[in-house]
């Protein structure tokens, strides 16, 4: 499965709070695709009235050739060239040295002119790039702030934002994509002529362009577009018609939709990247059927988290997180499961974070690992949902759009949300903010004991809660869910829980206590009790340590495809034949093969949850998978340590395995998992059902529901 990058923007720039105006650039772009190279004008206008430094830099990507630098000013101006020195040898230095003794005029305006072969931040970069498509050749251009191919002010006291035109010149079957409005767009004797103007303060400047089909409509007075690599007249139709619901819902949400458009770009390489006004995803994500009401809202979404409102640098990442629970938690919500979803992220925080790779919000920047993204994104879903209750939703909501409304295009921090939360609950959220997003860690809450009595014609419940993790603990919120005689749907009420490592609660109830339960919707930002959450490859992954089992007996294609495997596991492996294992602390256990002797007895576990093993294949909730072109993925209680996880791996295929080790990684929340083929793909999966161990006290036998609680807001996405 392919790994979506949920992706504000390429290459934060610094604070705009020195410059009072964005700079603008008049670029006009002439790309030879075949000969890998540019030729670019540039007319950069600044506003460095009462700028306090004598010069003024600017990097470039050191490909190119500075032809000339013209500034129209009277004076005796003087431009420097040189590589730059901090060790970065591909960028060169471009200083602008003002007459001395006169100050910055109100505006100031340099021309540049320079050639020289481009750099696609995508394709060229450090890292390595997405798969491509496997189908097609990849002919795409992608250029960004990370390509340095327009003048990039360096000023480690703040860049200031740019607004841009780009006059971009291709070859005919081009197109080109970039941010705001495109104005024009002709053929003349050949060459295609596009025209983009942006009047939105931007981060920087996109260039994306490839052999398009183009598709549009419009929705209200937004232009909409899909650029596919090839004719699709029925996928792009379904793009458009969800960017109209989509774009609807979040107005109605937030605010109203901030560019002129939005666009849907295909890219060969399998990326899923937000940038204003348009998402760029990758050949096979962009068909994926689940990504239209998945990954797509919340790429939309982006367009008022992050492109919108800009992160203020340096002080944390907010924008994947609140655009992750405006969207990829928000639609669960709708349908009464937000609180599956909720359980889910912190099975991943439980799963993956540990003391050595923990971190605060404010140390967020991307996601980077499992770990980053269960932090960034998961914690602070969580974060929010905990906000969300202490302030309602109402309140939550209105705080929200005037944040939007008050900082779009501008770079804001966790600082700013708060100031807006604060001001709409008229609550002081210091205490909050700063154990929530300053501070690193969870509470691991125990419900240690309860019991009640009567009281004044009442029963009066008591209830031990311990916090059992070390330092620091947590005052916060606590909902408890108790269900009374003669009712079959629990009472909620809300405990104020201090920083205390055990502390005792009362409430009141009208009728006698039959059972209660803390946190019964998962609102609460904590790490699961090991005995609470249900086992996942999730778990395995994220342990600290892993002992591999191979089969004594097993043909060596197979025997090698799952060494391979083990290899890819990314933490300290030892391995064992199923003759010699000897149990380890703290290491998840992973076991290789159908006749593996040391996984036979996880085959009792596995009958709990239907699931027999067969002569002709794997019977799962009375359906039998064969072996014969199958891949089996379970993963229940490791067997000798109730900490820690097993899981077991069948494949028929050596072919399989490298798929597995591609995708398993994506699956982490599910304990049971069938692939099919060579590719693999996957054909069951299931998640085992949660307990509440150590979270609730029954007072009698019974099974006790919780009815589904009313999402955030009354309507959906039409």
């Amino acid at each position: 499965m392919v790994v979506l990058c949920m992706l504000a923007g390429a290459v934060p720039r610094g604070e705009a709070a020195p410059w009072v105006r964005p700079t603008h650039h008049d670029l006009e772009v002439t790309l030879d695709p075949a000969g890998h190279s540019a030729h670019v004008a540039d007319l950069v206008t600044l506003y460095p009235s009462g700028y306090k430094k004598s010069t003024i830099t600017f990097l470039l990507h050191a490909n190119y050739k500075t032809v000339v630098t013209e500034i129209p000013h009277q004076g005796d101006w003087h431009v420097e060239i040189d590589p730059l020195q901090d060790g970065q040898a591909n960028l060169q230095t471009i200083t602008v040295h003002k007459p001395r003794d006169l100050p910055w005029p109100d505006f100031l305006q340099i021309k540049f002119f320079y050639n020289g072969p481009y750099t696609d931040a995508l394709r060229e970069s450090d890292e390595p790039p997405p798969g491509t498509d496997g189908e097609e050749k990849d002919h795409g251009i992608f250029l960004s702030g990370a390509s340095y191919f327009y003048p990039i002010m360096d000023d480690k006291d703040g860049t200031p934002l740019i607004t841009f035109s780009l006059s971009a010149n291709l070859p005919a079957e081009w197109k080109v994509v970039s941010q705001g409005k495109r104005v024009r767009e002709t053929t003349v004797n050949g060459p295609r002529h596009t025209f983009w103007q942006c009047d939105d303060p931007m981060q920087e400047i996109f260039l994306i362009a490839d052999h398009f089909e183009e598709y549009s409509d419009t929705y209200e007075d937004v232009k909409l577009y899909v650029f596919l690599r090839k004719q699709e007249k029925s996928l792009a139709s379904k793009y458009l018609e969800a960017a109209k619901s989509y774009i609807a819902f979040y107005e109605k949400l937030i605010g109203a939709y901030p560019f002129v458009k939005f666009a849907v770009v295909e890219n060969a390489l399998q990326t899923g990247y937000g940038m204003p006004s348009f998402t760029l995803l990758g050949s096979r994500v962009i068909r994926f059927p689940f990504i239209l009401h998945t990954s797509y809202p919340h790429e939309i979404l982006h367009n008022w988290w992050g492109n919108g409102v800009y992160v203020k640098p340096g002080e944390g990442n907010w924008s994947e997180g609140l655009t992750a629970y405006l969207s990829d938690h928000l639609f669960p919500d709708l349908k009464g499961q937000g609180d599956r979803y909720r359980f889910q992220e912190l099975m991943k925080y439980s799963s993956y974070v540990n003391a050595d790779n923990d971190f605060p919000l404010t140390k967020f920047r991307e996601r980077t690992d499992m770990a980053s993204q269960a932090i960034g994104y998961g914690k602070l879903v969580m974060v929010l949902n905990m906000l969300r209750l202490e302030l309602g939703d109402a309140v939550f909501l209105k705080a929200l759009s005037e944040f939007f409304i008050t900082q779009k295009f501008r770079h804001a921090g966790f600082d700013a949300l708060r100031g807006h939360f604060e001001a709409e609950s008229g609550k002081k959220l210091d205490v909050f903010f700063r154990q929530w997003v300053g501070t690193k860690g969870a509470p691991e809450l125990e419900l240690a004991d309860a019991s009640y009595e009567d009281y004044q014609g009442e029963y009066r419940l008591s209830l031990s809660i311990l916090q059992k993790q070390k330092r620091p603990l947590f005052d916060m919120t606590l909902p408890v869910a108790v269900w009374m005689e003669g009712d079959d749907k629990p009472q909620i009420q809300n405990l104020k829980l201090e920083s205390k490592s055990h502390q005792e609660l009362r409430l009141f109830v009208k009728r006698e206590p039959k059972a209660v339960m803390v946190d019964p919707y998962y609102d609460l930002f904590r790490k699961l009790d090991p005995r609470e959450a249900p086992s996942s490859i999730g778990q395995s992954y994220g342990a600290p340590a892993a002992s591999v089992v191979f089969p004594q007996k097993e043909t060596k294609p197979l025997r090698s495809a799952y060494e391979q495997f083990s290899q890819h596991l990314d933490k300290p492996v030892k391995t064992f034949d199923d003759t010699t294992y000897l149990p380890a602390p703290n290491a998840a256990l992973w076991l290789f093969g159908k006749d593996n002797a040391v996984a036979q007895s996880l085959k009792l576990a596995l009958g709990q949850f239907e699931i027999s093993f067969q002569k002709d294949g794997i019977a799962i909730e009375g359906k039998t998978f064969e072996w014969e072109n199958n891949s089996f993925v379970f993963t229940v209680p490791h067997p000798h340590d109730p900490n820690r996880s097993a899981t077991w791996i069948i494949a028929d295929d050596p072919e399989s395995i490298p798929g597995l080790i591609r995708k398993l990684p994506h699956y982490g929340k599910y304990g049971a998992l069938v692939f099919q083929g060579k590719a693999p793909t996957n054909v069951y999966k299931n998640t085992w059902p949660a307990q509440r161990i150590g979270l609730m006290k029954t007072f009698q036998p019974g099974r006790y529901k919780l009815p589904k609680r009313p999402p955030l807001v009354p309507f959906q996405p039409e």
